[in-house]
């Protein structure tokens, strides 16, 4: 019996992929899935019947995909490499699924992280440290984040190279309060591997004048939507307005900090949070550290679009909000690039979404 011809992939678009060594060339559906501070998921398609042993869990994946030359070094933010972790083969199409090298932090050895080795040492490069792994490349990680660990933290414990990285990003923050902000604001750093094997951090500030134009500017009649187009999320369950910190050595040594403006609009939202310290002025900032960041409710925004596969996390995107007559310019925390019978993306842009431990400790569920 003849074997079924499928409308391939490189039909839209330029692709080179190998596994394990071997070239591919019946690929017919491929998609990428990214969020920040995650590893990137790939989903590849086979048709042909010949290259069904190639879906071996554990197998390598090397993929460059683009609208220019592929075969140049670096020429799209789709190069990806990394490993097959499911297969599911049958006797008409193959579905692969990799992973880029974030896993190998995910299942790497327990590492004793000790306090002795981290107090004291800039999280960043603590940070890059742990993601020196592998095949994991972190020459470009160099810049470092001015923030020091301390034993508040509670960094340090027997834990994987991924738990303690999620660690230090979760302290990554900084209070910012200067003439290149309209106000004051709370800015993150991030991670991803945007590229091949190339581990990358940067900070997360859309609201900073001196950065460039952003990537792209939407509205709700942009030429580029498709399907569902431009979809607004907003919603107040991640609002703090009202924050206490609260010292665990004397309980009765505590501060609170209230946005009233915050509240009038949107009611209490109050919120305790308990740590080491007993210097009242150390818990003051920190209250107000949380209610600047938290006082507005999350405006977020999923954008289907075509034509826009070359956008990536970590991007920034001017969205002109009709409905809400709100105009801002937002960071990309998730993409999934689709090539089938056509190339569309879904891009999120604002906050990533609540974890379900998050929902929990906002007592949501």
């Amino acid at each position: 019996m003849a074997e079924t011809r499928y409308k391939l992939v490189s039909d839209l678009i330029d692709i080179i992929c190998e596994i394990d060594g071997v070239p591919i060339s019946s690929i017919t559906a491929l998609e990428y899935s990214h969020t920040i501070n995650a590893g990137r998921t790939v989903t590849i398609a086979l048709s042909s019947l010949d290259q069904k042993q190639l879906a071996r869990l554990g197998a390598k994946v090397t993929l460059k995909v683009g609208q220019n030359d592929v075969t140049l070094a670096d020429s799209h933010n789709l190069d990806f490499m990394g490993v097959v972790v499911e297969a599911s083969p049958s006797i008409d199409i193959t579905i692969i699924t990799a992973v880029d090298y974030v896993t190998f932090l995910q299942t790497s050895e327990y590492v004793d992280y000790k306090l002795s080795d981290i107090v004291g040492q800039d999280l960043y490069f603590l940070a890059a440290d742990a993601c020196n792994y592998k095949e994991i490349d972190t020459s470009n990680l160099l810049k470092g984040s001015g923030i020091i660990a301390t034993e508040e933290m509670q960094l340090e414990g027997l834990q994987t190279r991924r738990q303690f990285l999620d660690k230090c990003f979760t302290n990554m923050e900084a209070f910012i309060d200067n003439t290149e902000h309209n106000e004051v604001t709370v800015v993150k750093w991030r991670y991803a591997i945007k590229r091949n094997k190339v581990m990358d951090f940067w900070l997360e500030d859309p609201s900073n004048k001196r950065y460039e134009m952003p990537i792209l500017i939407l509205s709700d009649k942009s030429r580029d939507l498709v399907g569902d187009g431009l979809v607004t999320k907003t919603d107040i369950t991640q609002v703090v307005n009202s924050a206490t910190y609260q010292s665990t050595k004397d309980p009765a040594i505590y501060v609170t900090v209230t946005d009233d403006d915050s509240v009038r609009r949107f009611g209490v939202r109050s919120k305790l949070y308990k740590v080491e310290d007993d210097q009242k002025g150390i818990l003051e900032m920190l209250a107000y550290q949380v209610v600047t960041r938290l006082k507005e409710p999350t405006f977020n925004y999923d954008v289907t679009l075509k034509n826009a596969e070359h956008i990536t996390v970590g991007d920034y995107i001017k969205i002109k909000n009709i409905a809400y007559e709100k105009e801002e310019t937002l960071p990309v925390v998730k993409v999934q690039h689709s090539f089938t019978d056509n190339i569309t993306s879904k891009i999120t842009l604002g906050r990533p979404e609540l974890t379900l431990k998050e929902y929990i400790e906002l007592n949501l569920v």
